[in-house]
């Protein structure tokens, strides 16, 4: 018989147990999900709902996730160390995306699936780039989302709209959105702009025996700019808190 437990190449795949990742998962055919679903454009609540209680609760479970920053159809966790299952790639990402697969699709009452990737970090100053950068996206996510529906309005298929917005600078996006829709896309809600994060935080509760600390779990729906000093004071004053990354000396 041949030895079909030696061709399963990718399951000895590791990072190290003893260094943060980031896990994200990204919705696959979500335009498809939301026309069937009749989700509101270019953003729905429903769905921002359900991909945050997604979020907390696989932070519920018996992982070392400490947070989860997310926008559109997509979640990124952090993983803090000692990482699960000797920190083996294909059970990380193969759990956590099926996870919140199963439970959005259970939220939305639709089926939804989700691909993942697992990304390496370092230390605290390349986790607050990732986030910095995972934050520009959903900036220019929001531009590309309410210009396409102000070109679709005006009587454009997606794909002509896609078309005709593509290589446009944000100069344009925003004079567009607010040509044709009124919109002026500085002041649409925050976490549309830049996201939603979900995190454990230290609550202090007072108890009979005095008080204990306890993590609960939070979520941030004004966020700050990550890349401004802002922005700067509030992840690392979060990292700081959770002790995340060792620190020497």
């Amino acid at each position: 018989m041949l030895d079909w437990k030696s061709r399963e190449i990718f399951s000895r795949l590791y990072v190290p147990v003893d260094m943060p990742v980031v896990v994200r998962v990204d919705g696959w055919r979500f335009r498809k999900l939301a026309e069937e679903l009749g989700l509101e454009r270019p953003y729905d609540e429903r769905l921002l709902t359900s991909l945050i209680d997604a979020s907390k609760g696989l932070m519920e479970r018996n992982l070392p996730i400490a947070l989860a920053y997310l926008f559109s159809d997509e979640i990124s966790f952090l993983l803090a160390p000692p990482l699960p299952w000797n920190g083996r790639v294909e059970k990380i990402v193969s759990i956590i995306s099926s996870f919140i697969s199963a439970r959005t699709s259970l939220l939305l009452g639709h089926a939804a699936s989700f691909d993942g990737r697992i990304v390496f970090l370092r230390d605290e100053d390349e986790l607050v780039s990732y986030l910095s950068w995972r934050q520009d996206e959903a900036w220019r996510n929001a531009l590309n989302s309410y210009a396409l529906l102000a070109l679709e309005k005006e009587g454009f298929s997606r794909e002509e709209a896609a078309k005709k917005l593509h290589g446009r600078k944000s100069e344009y996006l925003h004079e567009l959105i607010f040509r044709k829709l009124g919109i002026n896309i500085a002041n649409v809600p925050a976490w549309q702009r830049r996201g939603v994060l979900v995190r454990k935080a230290v609550k202090i509760k007072n108890t009979e025996y005095g008080p204990v600390e306890r993590r609960e779990i939070v979520v941030d729906r004004e966020l700050p700019l990550f890349s401004a000093p802002e922005g700067l004071d509030y992840l690392r004053g979060i990292l700081r808190d959770m002790s995340i990354f060792r620190r020497d000396g």
